[in-house]
């Protein structure tokens, strides 16, 4: 990860509360949409839209892609986006 990646990473994750609650979830570990859906009090295809935003930018990635119920994990990127955002926003 370059240094210039990561503030415009952590804007983008920022500028949107689930997807700054989402990258939140996953960094106590794996869960499938339908889990942080339920967590979050949300719907389950507001929660995809979302994971697949973060995982276009490389902040998540699937375990299992070829299950129907994907688990979803943070990357190395992912966390270091949310530690810079959990430092800045209280």
């Amino acid at each position: 990860m370059s240094k210039g990646q990561v503030p415009p990473l952590s804007s983008f994750v920022a500028s949107s509360n689930i997807r700054r609650r989402l990258l939140g979830q996953l960094t106590t570990g794996p869960k499938t949409p339908t889990e942080l859906a339920v967590i979050e009090d949300k719907h389950v295809s507001h929660v995809s839209r979302a994971l697949t935003e973060l995982k276009v930018r490389g902040l998540v990635e699937p375990l299992n892609r070829e299950s129907r119920e994907r688990y979803y994990r943070v990357t190395n990127q992912g966390y270091a986006v949310y530690l810079i955002i959990s430092r800045t926003i209280k």
